[in-house]
């Protein structure tokens, strides 16, 4: 067991854990927001139809879901025990097959175009601003959440969403637990 069963706690810890996972944006992040790797990044923790990484490297296959692994998945298996501990503890009747890890990513206003039903967002850090942000639709407002007082669920595929850019200091990881849409 990882966690105490105390949300700023294992928050704590879930900060600790992630800092020593080495977070590379893929292309399709890349190309919705470029920072640099030393700065932060986003990568998907799970698996995906593409079965390869480049031209000349193949995607570990993974039976269990008839997909193929994603390079984080395959380099550190042993993060989906750990994610599901921390989703089981707060999230337990939540569904997913993937999970966005995000480092200082100023993700800009977009929809999940992929994601199935809803998403548990989780935010974990030291920083001030970053807040994320969602726009109501009844009410034709900006809403601010602070994912770091507890999960946040929401379907992003129906809800237009992004992170505060004005993230003013401290670093801001978010984990994203979602059912991909196969």
């Amino acid at each position: 067991m990882f966690f105490l069963g105390e949300w700023f706690s294992d928050c704590a810890i879930m900060y600790s854990i992630l800092e020593t996972v080495p977070i590379i944006s893929g292309s399709d992040r890349k190309r919705m927001q470029y920072i640099p790797d030393n700065i932060g990044g986003s990568c998907l923790y799970g698996t995906t139809w593409k079965s390869y990484i480049s031209k000349t490297k193949n995607r570990e296959f993974d039976p269990d879901s008839g997909l193929h692994k994603t390079k984080l998945y395959s380099e550190r298996p042993e993060l989906k025990e750990i994610f599901k501990e921390f989703a089981d503890l707060y999230f337990p009747d939540h569904k997913y097959n993937n999970i966005q890890i995000n480092k200082n990513f100023p993700c800009i206003p977009h929809f999940d175009s992929l994601n199935q039903g809803v998403s548990a967002l989780v935010a974990f850090g030291d920083y001030k601003g970053g807040e994320t942000c969602m726009y109501n639709e009844k009410t034709r407002k900006i809403e601010e959440y602070d994912a770091r007082l507890e999960p946040l669920i929401f379907n992003g595929s129906k809800i237009l969403h992004w992170v505060n850019p004005k993230r003013a200091s401290g670093t801001r990881y978010s984990l994203v637990f979602f059912l991909k849409k196969n």
